[in-house]
């Protein structure tokens, strides 16, 4: 994925949706250390499989969706530390 859905906010990186999805599944676990590029998030959207991906290293703060939610272009997914 692009990095353009990416935005740091006081040392947190929020990773957003790239585009209108439905969340399929989460694996970002508050508390979670991931590594650069781990799939976080995947959604559907137009019958295909979009994942999302940790940009960096770090540790997950925040997990803002559930799998069935239906989400918007920059809705924020999961904030890293």
């Amino acid at each position: 994925m692009q990095n353009d859905n990416i935005k740091e906010v006081s040392k947190v990186v929020q990773v957003n949706a790239p585009m209108v999805g439905k969340v399929l599944s989460v694996d970002a676990k508050v508390g979670g250390q991931v590594k650069k590029n781990d799939v976080l998030v995947t959604l559907e959207a137009m019958k295909m499989q979009i994942k999302v991906y940790a940009p960096s290293d770090g540790e997950v703060v925040e997990v803002n969706v559930a799998a069935g939610d239906v989400v918007n272009t920059d809705t924020v997914l999961v904030a890293l530390k």
